[in-house]
C-alpha cells in the first residue's frame, strides 16, 4: 500500500443525473514523493463489511470519479480526495435492495497513477507508477466504506431518490416466449417509436402485440373472446373477468393509433401515447405470466 483512505463524508446531488460525493482522507504511507495525475474507482455495494469475495458477493455500482483532490501526496503527509459517481434511480433502487433497512458499505478498487519524485531533489522524476490504495486494517486492494443507516437516508433525500418509481418488467424472460416472441417485438417497436416521438405509431404498435397474441388464440381481434381465453389459467372468475374487460378497453384505446377506413385519424398527443405504452406494458407482462406454462384454451 502506498496511499491508505478513509472515509470523512458523503453527500449528494439531483440536479440532472443524481451524483454522489464521496470525501476521503488519504494518506501517503511510501517514502516516496507522490504527484497524483489520475484516479478512478470501481465502484461495490454491500450490506456488510464482513465482504470477502467483492467480485462475487457486492453488486457492480459503477466508477467513480477524481472530481477534486489529487496533485502533490509528500512522504507520511495527508491529503483528501472527492470521488464521484451518478447514479441513476435503477442503481439507487439496486443499492436499496441490498442493503436491506440496514447500512450500506461501498467498497471502492482504486486505478491511480501517479508520477514518483525524489525528495532529496522534487525537481528529479524518478518514474511513473500505478499506485496502490487501500483502506487501514484491510489487506484488499478493495477499500470498503461503511455508511450507517440514518446517514444514508439523508443521503437518499438529496439526491432525489423517491422522485421517480421504477417498475421491472421481466417480458424477455418469460420461459418458452414463443407464443409472446412476436408480440414483444411489436412491444419494442413501439418504445422506439415512444422514444422518436412517434405516438401514434406507439399506439399502433401496441396494438399489434395484442392483435398478435389475440390471433394465437384463434381470434380475429384482441376484443374480449380473445382475452377471456388468454386468461384462462387465471382461477377467479371474478378476476378473469375484469381482466378481460380492462384489457379489452385498453385495446379500444391503443385503435386511436391505427387507421380506419372510412373515419378521421384522431388526435393523438405524447401523453396519450405514453399511457397507452405503460398500460400496454403491464398488461402484456400480466398475459406473459398468465400463458408462461400453458396455451390459451381454445
Amino acid at each position: 500500500m502506498q496511499v491508505s483512505a478513509k472515509l470523512r463524508h458523503c453527500r449528494g446531488y439531483s440536479l440532472g443525473v443524481p451524483k454522489l460525493d464521496v470525501d476521503l482522507d488519504v494518506k501517503n504511507v511510501s517514502n516516496q514523493l507522490l504527484n497524483v495525475l489520475h484516479v478512478i474507482a470501481e465502484v461495490r455495494a454491500a450490506a456488510s463489511l464482513q465482504t470477502f469475495d467483492y467480485r462475487k458477493s457486492t453488486y457492480f455500482v459503477g466508477h467513480a470519479l477524481l472530481e477534486s483532490g489529487g496533485g502533490q501526496l509528500n512522504p507520511g503527509h495527508e491529503s483528501s480526495w472527492t470521488m464521484s459517481i451518478s447514479l441513476t434511480p435503477y442503481q439507487l433502487q439496486k443499492i436499496e435492495e441490498i442493503r436491506a433497512s440496514g447500512d450500506l458499505c461501498l467498497t471502492m478498487r482504486f486505478m491511480c497513477n501517479a508520477a514518483e519524485f525524489d525528495t532529496a531533489d522534487l525537481t528529479k522524476l524518478l518514474r511513473f507508477c500505478a499506485v496502490e490504495v487501500g483502506a487501514p486494517g484491510f489487506s484488499s486492494n478493495y477499500c470498503p466504506f461503511k455508511i450507517a443507516q440514518s446517514d444514508w437516508m439523508k443521503i437518499l433525500q438529496e439526491l432525489g431518490y423517491g422522485d421517480y418509481f421504477l417498475i421491472e418488467v421481466p417480458l424477455r424472460r418469460v420461459r418458452g416466449g414463443k407464443q409472446m416472441a412476436k408480440a414483444l417485438e411489436h412491444l419494442s417497436r413501439a418504445w422506439e417509436h415512444y422514444e422518436h416521438g412517434n405516438d401514434r405509431e406507439t399506439l399502433a404498435s401496441c396494438y399489434s402485440a395484442f392483435e398478435f397474441i389475440a390471433k394465437q388464440a384463434k381470434c380475429k381481434n384482441p376484443d374480449q373472446n380473445a382475452f377471456e381465453k388468454l386468461l384462462g389459467t387465471v382461477e377467479s372468475s371474478d378476476t378473469r373477468d375484469k381482466l378481460k374487460f380492462l384489457m379489452d378497453y385498453i385495446c379500444r384505446f391503443l385503435q386511436l393509433g391505427r387507421h380506419v377506413q372510412g373515419h378521421e385519424l384522431a388526435h393523438v398527443e405524447h401523453k396519450d401515447s405514453e399511457f397507452g405504452l405503460i398500460l400496454s406494458q403491464a398488461a402484456l407482462a400480466y398475459l406473459a405470466k398468465s400463458t408462461d406454462h400453458e396455451t390459451p384454451k381454445s
